[in-house]
C-alpha cells in the first residue's frame, strides 16, 4: 500500500505538469535557436539551454495555475463529455493533487524561471530580452489567475498566439544571438495561427461548462457556429500565410514548395472538417481535430526553420 500511495501523486503530478503540451513552446523556441544557427549567428548554447528550461517551466506554471483555477468548470466537463485536450487534467477537481501545493509548484516554476532569466541576462544584457521573459510570464499568471482572468475575457485566444506563436520563436534566437530576429512579424505567423486554432477547438467541448460558469471566453461569446467558422478562417490564412513565406524567402524553389505543401494540405483539410464536416459537434470525433491541429502548429513551426533565410 506504501509503495502504492507513492505513485499515486506522482502519476498525478506528472499528469498535472501536461508535460506533452510543453511542446508547443518549447518546440518552435528551438526553432528560432535553429533559425539563429543557419542563419550564420554565433550560438550561446549555455543561454539557449537556460531559455529552453525557462519556457518550459513557465508552460508548466501557466498549466498548474489553471488546474486549481479552472475547478468549477473541470467538474462540469465530466456529466457533457471531455477529450485528452479539453477540461484540465482533473487532478485537482478529481482529489488528487491538494490545490494549495499546486499553486506552490506554480509559484516555484516561475521563480526558477526567474533565475535562469537572470542568467541568460548575464550572457546578453539586453533589458529587452528580460523584458519578452517577463511578458511571457506575466501573461502566463493573468491567463487564468483572478481578478484578471483574461481566459475568460475574449481574448485569452489571442494572447496564446502571441505567447505560443511569435514569443518563442523570438526568444529563441534572442537567447541564442542576444540578437532580435528580422521579419519575425512574418515568418511567425503560421504559428501564431495555428496555436490559437489549438486554443478555439479546445474550448468546444467545453462550451456548455465554461458558459454555465461565467467564464465567457472567446467561443462562448461568438457561439460555436460562429466559432466553427473563425476557426476555418485562421485555418485557410495558415495554410495562405506558409504559401506567402515560401513565395518570400524561397521564390520558384520546387523542393521547398514540397516542404511547404504537408502544412497547407492539412490546414485546408482541417478547415473543411470543422467547417463543413462538423467535427466540432461530438467528442468522439472533435479529439481527433484537436490532434492534428497541434500536429499542423509543429508541423508550422518546423517549416519555417525550413524556409526562413536573410
Amino acid at each position: 500500500m506504501a509503495v502504492q500511495g507513492l505513485k499515486m501523486p506522482v502519476a498525478a503530478w506528472l499528469t498535472a505538469l501536461r508535460l506533452p503540451f510543453t511542446t508547443v513552446a518549447v518546440v518552435p523556441f528551438g526553432i528560432g535557436v535553429y533559425l539563429a544557427y543557419v542563419n550564420g549567428h554565433t550560438i550561446s548554447v549555455r543561454a539557449s539551454l537556460a531559455g529552453t528550461l525557462a519556457v518550459f517551466l513557465l508552460c508548466v506554471a501557466c498549466y498548474l495555475i489553471g488546474e486549481v483555477t479552472d475547478q468549477a468548470e473541470d467538474s462540469k466537463t465530466l456529466a457533457v463529455g471531455r477529450t485528452p485536450f479539453s477540461g484540465g487534467t482533473l487532478a485537482v477537481v478529481g482529489g488528487h493533487l491538494e490545490a494549495g501545493k499546486v499553486m506552490t509548484a506554480a509559484w516555484l516554476s516561475f521563480a526558477a524561471a526567474a533565475l535562469l532569466g537572470l542568467y541568460i541576462f548575464s550572457i546578453h544584457p539586453e533589458p529587452w530580452l528580460i523584458g519578452l521573459g517577463a511578458f511571457g510570464a506575466l501573461s502566463a499568471v493573468l491567463y487564468s489567475l483572478p481578478p484578471v482572468r483574461l481566459v475568460k475575457r475574449g481574448v485569452g485566444e489571442v494572447l496564446i498566439g502571441v505567447c505560443y506563436g511569435w514569443l518563442p520563436l523570438v526568444a529563441g534566437y534572442g537567447c541564442a544571438t542576444g540578437a532580435m530576429p528580422p521579419q519575425s512579424y512574418l515568418f511567425c505567423l503560421p504559428v501564431v495561427l495555428s496555436i490559437f486554432n489549438v486554443i478555439l477547438l479546445n474550448e468546444f467541448p467545453d462550451y456548455d461548462p465554461d458558459r454555465s460558469t461565467g467564464k465567457r471566453n472567446l467561443l462562448v461569446r461568438l457561439g460555436r457556429e460562429r466559432g466553427a467558422r473563425i476557426y476555418a478562417a485562421a485555418s485557410l490564412l495558415t495554410a495562405i500565410t506558409l504559401l506567402i513565406l515560401w513565395h518570400y524567402y524561397k521564390p520558384l524553389s520546387a523542393v521547398h514548395l514540397a516542404l511547404v505543401l504537408p502544412g497547407v494540405m492539412l490546414a485546408l483539410a482541417l478547415a473543411h472538417q470543422v467547417l463543413y464536416a462538423r467535427r466540432w459537434s461530438s467528442t468522439l470525433t472533435i479529439e481527433r481535430v484537436c490532434g492534428l491541429t497541434i500536429l499542423l502548429n509543429h508541423i508550422s513551426s518546423l517549416t519555417i526553420g525550413g524556409l526562413v533565410r536573410w
